[in-house]
């Protein structure tokens, strides 16, 4: 009888270890980014590119981001309010890996910008359509993925200033 109880004891502290462990280190191994909530218009050799700026605040590399970028019109029906949704191509939506801020990097490689080169003002059709910027990122310890959205609802997101460099997401 006491090895029956010695076993199920041993199996019941195991199961409760195991669920300490799911619960509260690996929760808290997901990638984390802070997306900009400013568009960057920059005129490239005379073509309009708007920038998107997110930045890799997790304490270790993430991979396989990839990025979506859609605009958004609101439409209604009978029964309420639906979405219509139409993709804006990006040079690069997809990024293999982007490693974590380093005191010793000198390029902010944590920081990166997506662009497109679709004319985001004259594509904006009115005050209900906005873009929402999707991130979807995977930590590269656990393994686990986080889905990353920010919508941009009007056009005044968008302006002329260039995005500050590192982790600031502010433009100047």
């Amino acid at each position: 009888m006491e090895i029956i109880l010695n076993v199920i004891l041993s199996v019941l502290t195991g199961l409760i270890s195991s669920y300490l462990f799911l619960k509260y280190y690996l929760k808290r191994k997901r990638p984390v980014i802070s997306i900009s909530k400013y568009i960057s218009k920059v005129n490239i050799n005379g073509e309009s590119n708007y920038f998107f700026k997110f930045v890799n605040n997790t304490d270790v590399e993430i991979f396989d981001v990839h990025i979506e970028l859609t605009f958004y019109k609101p439409f209604g029906d009978f029964a309420g309010r639906n979405l219509q949704g139409k993709d804006i191509q990006l040079k690069d939506n997809f990024i293999s890996y982007i490693p974590f801020a380093k005191d010793n990097d000198l390029h902010n490689l944590h920081a990166m910008r997506i662009r497109t080169t679709e004319d985001l003002e004259q594509n904006w059709e009115d005050e209900s359509s906005f873009i929402r910027l999707t991130i979807i990122a995977k930590h590269s310890l656990s393994g686990f993925n986080k889905v990353f959205v920010h919508d941009y609802l009007t056009k005044d997101c968008i302006t002329e200033k260039k995005f500050l460099s590192g982790d600031e997401l502010n433009v100047n």
